[in-house]
């Protein structure tokens, strides 16, 4: 069965949880209302912030926010700033295939298959979420 990674969804709690508060919450706030490891959670909001998804602020009033309105964030980025592998298959996503290549039974249905799934990720937002 298909399914999110543990970062990914603890990524989409963080992100739903900035767009609620709608200002700046840090790592030990988000980590001890979703009871999410705090090591885990900051690693994946580095990853976030390096994707352009939200900013990091210093000093006493510091943590994460925001840096995009929940209207704009899809799962689909929110999965391709967190996952190196997005795809169902190998050659569901890579250019090259892999080595059955025009042999392979499965090959279109997979492609289709694919397709289908980064619509459906692309038309979800984190607003949809909250």
């Amino acid at each position: 069965m298909l399914r999110l990674s543990k970062r990914v969804e603890y990524g989409l709690m963080a992100l739903q949880h900035l767009a609620k508060r709608g200002g700046v919450s840090t790592v030990r706030e988000i980590s001890e209302e979703y009871h999410i490891s705090y090591d885990l959670l900051a690693k994946i909001l580095q990853d976030l912030k390096r994707d352009g998804l939200i900013d990091s602020y210093q000093g006493v009033r510091g943590g994460y926010a925001l840096m995009l309105t929940p209207q704009s964030i899809s799962l689909t980025r929110v999965v391709g700033a967190l996952e190196e592998d997005t795809g169902i298959m190998d050659c569901a996503t890579s250019a090259a295939g892999c080595s059955r290549s025009g042999t392979c039974s499965i090959e279109a249905p997979m492609h289709k298959l694919q397709a289908t799934i980064d619509k459906a990720l692309s038309s979800v937002t984190v607003a949809q979420l909250m």
